[in-house]
């Protein structure tokens, strides 16, 4: 069909956008079913003669059967929702064929298939109806009696070229609808898994890594040591000076907030590879790999001096605090637990010395 430049002018119809039925589909679509401008002429004689004199006849015999099946009931609702049904398919069939390639057409028949996706009808389901209407509508040109057999042939054969067209278009939004629903919740439930995951993994309060993973992260690291001796690891465990005296003078949300600022005084120190952990409280684990005793000695260094050199502004407090750090190596035989209970030691020590200062247990 050649469609005018009326036909097509300015497609602003959303669906016909969204699923790509520009001018080219369009006419397309309409080759694909030889829909032609012939078939505009005879889709007129269609409405006059058949359509318009038997449309209550038609409505009152398709919700017959509609009603009649029981697996559409759930689709039907009550008597107030039938009257709406029977007015929304009325006009419906008093529309069909006319300006078949219009932008107007397309985008009405494609949000016939999006309201009926929208209710979860099934597709088998909403093909039969649209059997059904067919089948009432040949026996409408049949009832119209009309005495010129080849125009009635030719009424027959446009009736099943344009509700073929009109099941197309329902059936392309269905299938559209139902994927593009299918995409979103993979899409929700993949940022779902995203965000739980990344909870899973980090502290909540901090954005360090959180318990569990820090530990997982070391358990794998020493369980590679203990196969190959070549995976250098190292453990500190690094503790807020005088926590409680913080919380008890200014709260604990202030607090919480020097919690997040020492993670990120620590953050700027580290490198991307590096893992450091909320271990618990204001108590955080640092793991590093593939570094020398030497050089991690002076990391931690400076990450403590960094601290005590800083001043933390808090709302109107400023807040200065120091760090003890217990540092250690992996040795043959060692695991995670062993490791941490090493640092751990080492963090007491450095603690019962007077704090502000790292101790090493190589």
């Amino acid at each position: 069909m050649n469609g005018s430049k009326e036909q097509f002018a300015q497609p602003s119809f959303t669906l016909c956008q969204k699923y790509g039925f520009d001018q080219e589909a369009i006419l397309h679509r309409l080759q694909e079913l030889n829909l032609t401008d012939v078939d505009s002429d005879i889709a007129a004689g269609v409405m006059r003669q058949v359509v318009k004199p038997h449309a209550s006849q038609i409505m009152d015999e398709f919700y017959r059967f509609i009603l009649g099946q029981q697996y559409m009931q759930p689709f039907i609702g009550d008597e107030k929702n039938i009257s709406r049904l029977k007015k929304t398919q009325t006009e419906y069939l008093l529309s069909l064929g006319i300006d078949f390639g219009s932008f107007d057409y397309f985008e009405h028949r494609l949000r016939i298939g999006v309201a009926h996706a929208r209710i979860g009808m099934p597709l088998n389901i909403y093909l039969a109806a649209y059997s059904k209407m067919q089948c009432l509508l040949h026996i409408a040109i049949h009832n119209a009696k009309i005495k010129d057999s080849d125009l009635a042939m030719s009424y027959h054969q446009f009736l099943n070229k344009i509700i073929f067209l009109d099941m197309s278009l329902a059936t392309d939004a269905y299938a559209f609808s139902t994927i593009n629903s299918l995409s979103e919740s993979v899409d929700r439930l993949s940022k779902e898994k995203d965000q739980l995951s990344n909870q899973l993994m980090h502290d909540t309060l901090t954005g360090s890594l959180s318990r569990a993973y820090i530990l997982d992260v070391l358990n794998k690291l020493t369980s590679k040591y203990s196969r190959t001796k070549t995976q250098k690891v190292s453990v500190a465990l690094l503790d807020i000076d005088h926590f409680k005296t913080i919380n008890d003078t200014y709260g604990h949300q202030v607090g919480d907030a020097i919690l997040v600022k020492f993670i990120e005084t620590i953050n700027l120190a580290i490198r991307e590879h590096d893992y450091i952990g909320r271990y618990g409280g204001e108590e955080f684990l640092f793991v590093v790999t593939d570094t020398s005793p030497d050089r991690l000695l002076s990391l931690v260094e400076r990450i403590r001096l960094s601290v005590d050199s800083n001043t933390y502004r808090i709302d109107e407090h400023e807040i200065k605090m120091t760090i003890s750090i217990g540092l250690t190596h992996i040795r043959a035989g060692d695991d995670s637990k062993s490791l941490i209970q090493r640092a751990d030691e080492a963090l007491y020590e450095a603690k019962n010395s007077g704090r502000n200062q790292t101790v090493e247990y190589k």
